[in-house]
């Protein structure tokens, strides 16, 4: 397995490019709270998603050119909170913004296996919050604001990048400034939402508060980050309805988002391509847009 780890590792960096400098950063000193059972070293499945994750850690992916732009974007990669697709939903994602001047950090949070951790429908969250407090904490060392570092994230990394968006400590520096979130689960009520993420990080805790801490389109407040939107119609996993009320949920106190719903693209594509997925392959250059508009205007004060 240690083979296969750093046979996947050579590909990756064989395949961004020699140039690229990239860094493994574990998220606790110590052993990572919750946690009842350590092992070894990361289990695969077949399709090269990580099933159960050793130690949680980011990825980080610098600028490829250039000092940057000096902003940050902390990537989750989905799987229903029961696997990471870590590479179309995150060290492929990390090359897009790399690239264009971003410092992209890929998160492997752990999964909410009851044999590994207690506590299991808090442990994504926690090292969620650990990780965008990570990236602050060396703000000054990788040339970023502090005040710009954001969360993308997809499908089941979507409800955990909405989740950090609602419910991330300010005073703690683990909110993030924005939040990109592509064909999220945002909610965990029946008939809206993804039914196997909502198994898999509640499990004993379904039919508790826990579901209403976790429907995020109920949890959007005042701190809340501005947000970008994308999801499909027809997405036939989670549901578009699941953007749909967390953008009228931030329209309505007044946070900056903006929503893409697009004819056709369905679920879990990841940067997607334009014969697959039509348009919708078109959301990672529009979220560039997004977030140029969106500094420009926090600065403008518009």
């Amino acid at each position: 397995m240690k083979q296969t780890i750093l046979m996947m590792i050579f590909f990756a960096v064989s395949t961004y490019g020699f140039s690229q400098k990239i860094e493994k950063i574990n998220l606790w000193e110590k052993e990572a709270p919750y946690t009842l059972k350590a092992i070894e070293e990361d289990q695969f499945n077949e399709r090269g998603n990580v099933e159960t994750v050793a130690i949680p850690d980011i990825t980080v992916y610098f600028p490829t050119s250039g000092e940057g732009n000096g902003r940050a974007i902390l990537i989750c990669p989905g799987g229903g909170y029961r696997n990471l697709a870590i590479n179309h939903e995150g060290y492929d994602i990390a090359k897009f913004y790399s690239e264009k001047g971003y410092v992209a950090a890929v998160l492997k949070y752990r999964l909410p296996e009851p044999s590994l951790v207690s506590e299991p429908w808090n442990v994504p969250l926690s090292d969620a919050k650990q990780a965008i407090k990570l990236i602050r904490k060396n703000a000054e060392k990788w040339n970023i604001d502090s005040e710009k570092v954001g969360v993308l994230g997809f499908s089941a990394g979507g409800h955990l990048a909405s989740s950090l968006s609602v419910h991330g400590v300010l005073e703690e520096g683990s909110l993030p400034n924005f939040s990109i979130l592509i064909y999220p689960v945002i909610s965990f009520e029946k008939g809206v939402t993804h039914e196997g993420s909502r198994t898999n990080l509640l499990r004993e805790q379904l039919e508790t508060d826990w579901e209403t801490f976790y429907s995020n389109e109920k949890q959007v407040n005042s701190n809340t980050p501005p947000a970008f939107l994308v999801h499909s119609w027809d997405d036939k996993a989670v549901p578009a309805e699941n953007s749909i009320r967390y953008a009228k949920a931030l329209a309505a106190i007044g946070t900056k988002t903006e929503l893409h719903l697009f004819e056709k693209g369905g679920h879990g594509y990841g940067k997607g391509n334009s014969i697959t997925h039509g348009t919708a392959s078109q959301w990672s250059d529009l979220s560039l847009i997004w977030l140029d508009q969106l500094f420009q205007k926090l600065v403008t004060g518009e």
